[in-house]
């Protein structure tokens, strides 16, 4: 399986919105799947690349061509380059099976909501995982939670959504996708 990973890039973030992004590695390792994020070593997706390379596993870095400087030199399996966020966010839509939103700022949230609309046009996606650590979400599921009460958010586009607070509740969510997966 492969998993697209959104996030900050930000060295700034708080470290307490980075708990538990190692044992999500860890599960993502041993299962030798394979993760599709920006190319960064810093933020959140630092921490999932990071993780990730120390074990050995699988990474592919796509990168709008103006950020391209920033992943020069890092370790993956493959680099693509693109020319916006919107079309790194398609080509990553095409090619895994789920999405793991890690904390992260404008640019993540910019992700999270064009795969909304990638959801509401049925473009491809199994499953979009919000990885809520330490409440870091939760004034955006507030403000999805008042979208769909004012009928501007379809219940089809929130389904797709897994609200996780711990990195047990993620590795619960991959699994199903997993089982999924199997099953086919």
């Amino acid at each position: 399986m492969k998993v697209f990973v959104c996030g900050s890039v930000d060295p700034r973030i708080k470290t307490k919105y980075l708990e538990g992004i190692d044992v999500i590695a860890h599960d993502l390792l041993e299962h030798k799947d394979g993760v599709v994020c920006v190319g960064s070593k810093t933020g959140s997706i630092g921490a999932m690349y990071n993780s990730m390379i120390e074990g050995d596993g699988f990474v592919d870095i796509i990168v709008p061509t103006p950020y391209a400087d920033e992943s020069r030199g890092m370790i993956a399996n493959s680099v693509t380059a693109v020319d916006t966020l919107f079309m790194l966010q398609q080509v990553a839509l095409r090619n895994t099976n789920a999405t793991i939103v890690l904390p992260g700022g404008n640019g993540t949230l910019a992700e999270l909501y064009m795969i909304t609309d990638s959801i509401k046009s049925k473009f491809d996606t199994d499953i979009v995982i919000i990885y809520n650590v330490n409440g870091f979400y939760n004034k955006i599921k507030e403000m999805n939670d008042f979208m769909l009460d004012a009928g501007v958010l379809n219940d089809e586009q929130y389904e797709y959504f897994t609200w996780c607070s711990t990195p047990q509740e993620v590795i619960e969510a991959l699994d199903k996708v997993r089982h999924k997966l199997n099953k086919i």
